[in-house]
């Protein structure tokens, strides 16, 4: 303990001394008054006018001096000085001493009692003034100097020296006692204060600690209260259960669930497998595993009541209490509804599949009639610029109906594999130029769009390769066109068409009128847009660069 804290500590402790010897200073003090006064009332009726009854007359002096050490007691605002205040009056006591003696003749009768009052004195000095014991002993010793001094100069000594010294034996020796009176009684008392002040502290730690508990214990029950209360205002069907698989809660609306079905309401500690006889196992397995491993489930379950048959989702989820599972919650939640409107809603889709791919097959043979009646116009008409058009038509019409028989026979009716799609289409070029001798080479990745990117791309390919079968290799017997779809980035792609032939002519311009089909890619390509390059480099070649929106649009929708 360091020095500061041993100070403050016998601070507590004087306070503490002096203010629990105080009942005991009061009637000390008003039992020494009344002796005094039925002494000194005894001798004026019995023996009045002796003159040892003059002599003890001044020991009245000492009385207003312990009046008023009685009376301050009494004082709340005078109690925190009551310690300088008895130290003033043992001052003033010592004075009183040092008078009487001064005063007193050793040759006057009754002076031989002097001594014995000042022994009274020091003996209620030493039990009712409690005192720090520094002060105590320095207060002592001016009291006794008082004596020695008063003695010596009343002229007790040169009178009888063996009195003089036996009366002040008498008085040391009440001295001696005193001071190992006061010893002991500020030991004892210094062992019960540190006693009391521990279970005093035991005592405060002990309320503290009852408080705590009293609070936590009313939080808790707050706590119980508000999770209960939550529990039963969730529409959803919960239970909770223990390591045996007993009931522990059953939310408001599972009781009532249970009240229409007629299975018992008050389940709380009895088995699952009692109250549910026909539980599936699977069910109690995944309880026991949310049990071993404090991971949540997520799952569906159909339950089979009496009146009606519910799709439910169930989440198992485990209570902690010291990082241990303790408890698992059971959720469940009907999805009979959302189950009945999802199976709608892939009806509807399957429906409309249905129609869409039936829309898709009649535009491709509505387009195949259209082709079939330019046919027949051909076969009445012999005029060779009327057949060429009429090809020409035909063969865009094939572009569009190959479209919409990918639609139809995709599994996914708003994307067309544009690799297959233009494979298709070079196939039905092919075969519309099956006299010519040119090698067909084609370089095609595979990526998916949709209509509004298949259709012109189809379009702008037809034109550009059969311009190539028709004006790129005049008289030529061999030649070669290539076909290329290639990925620049995530969603930029190029179309490249390129021949080896003659090339074109120095006058050549994509703005202008002349060409019906260069004039369509061009109007294809701003559709698109996107934007178109032409190489005339040992040959001709067409570079379509374009932006595939399905990609963008499916990150976004992903996002």
């Amino acid at each position: 303990m360091s020095n500061q804290s041993r100070k403050n500590l016998n601070k507590e402790f004087q306070a503490h001394y002096l203010s629990s010897s105080l009942p005991g200073v009061r009637l000390g003090f008003t039992l020494m008054i009344l002796t005094f006064s039925v002494f000194a009332l005894f001798n004026n009726f019995v023996f009045p006018g002796s003159p040892e009854q003059l002599f003890y007359n001044r020991y009245w002096i000492i009385s207003p001096f312990l009046v008023i050490a009685v009376v301050v007691t009494y004082i709340p605002l005078l109690q925190k000085w009551l310690q300088p205040i008895y130290i003033v009056l043992n001052i003033c006591i010592a004075l009183v001493i040092f008078y009487i003696g001064i005063t007193a003749s050793p040759l006057l009768n009754g002076f031989e009692s002097y001594y014995a009052w000042v022994m009274l004195v020091i003996i209620g000095f030493f039990t009712f003034f409690r005192m720090p014991l520094n002060i105590t002993i320095i207060i002592a010793g001016i009291q006794f100097l008082a004596f020695v001094l008063a003695t010596l100069l009343n002229g007790s000594y040169l009178h009888n020296p063996f009195t003089f010294f036996n009366n002040i034996f008498y008085v040391v020796t009440v001295y001696l006692f005193g001071f190992i009176m006061v010893f002991m009684f500020r030991k004892l008392n210094w062992k019960n204060f540190l006693h009391a002040k521990a279970h005093s502290e035991n005592y405060k730690k002990m309320s503290l600690e009852v408080k705590e508990r009293k609070q936590a214990e009313q939080l808790l029950k707050q706590s119980q209260f508000m999770y209960i209360n939550t529990i039963n205002s969730i529409p959803d069907w919960i239970y909770v259960v223990d390591k045996d698989l007993r009931f522990v809660i059953l939310n408001t609306s599972l009781q009532e669930e249970h009240l229409r079905q007629g299975f018992p309401v008050n389940c709380i500690g009895k088995k699952i497998t009692r109250v549910y006889p026909y539980i599936p196992a699977s069910t109690l397995d995944e309880i026991n595993q949310v049990f071993k491993t404090g991971q949540i489930l997520i799952g569906e379950q159909q339950f089979f009541l009496r009146d009606k048959t519910i799709f439910g989702e169930t989440r198992k989820v485990p209570i902690f209490k010291e990082n241990e599972v303790h408890q698992v919650m059971t959720i469940m939640r009907n999805r009979s509804k959302e189950k009945e409107i999802e199976e709608l809603k892939q009806k509807n889709i399957e429906q409309k599949e249905i129609m869409l791919r039936e829309i898709h097959h009649r535009v491709k043979n509505n387009l195949a009639i259209v082709i079939s009646l330019l046919n027949l116009q051909l076969r009445n008409n012999k005029d060779p610029e009327l057949h060429r058009i009429i090809c020409d038509i035909e063969m865009r019409i094939r572009s569009m109906a190959l479209i919409h028989e990918h639609l139809y026979r995709s599994d996914n009716l708003d994307r067309i594999p544009l690799a297959s799609y233009l494979r298709s289409l070079l196939g039905i070029i092919m075969g519309a130029f099956s006299d010519h001798k040119i090698n067909m080479v084609h370089q095609l990745e595979p990526v998916d769009v949709n209509i509004e990117i298949a259709l012109p791309l189809g379009l702008i390919a037809n034109e550009l390769i059969t311009n190539a079968f028709k004006y790129a290799f005049p008289g030529i017997i061999n030649g070669e066109i290539q076909v290329q779809l290639i990925k620049e980035s995530d969603d930029q792609y190029m179309l490249i068409i390129k021949d080896n032939g003659v090339g074109l002519p120095a006058t050549f311009s994509m703005d202008s009128d002349k060409s019906l089909g260069l004039f369509i890619v061009r109007l294809l390509v701003e559709q698109l847009g996107g934007s178109i390059e032409i190489d005339r480099h040992n040959g001709t070649a067409f570079t379509i660069r374009f932006v595939n929106s399905t990609v963008k649009k499916n990150e976004i929708l992903m996002n």
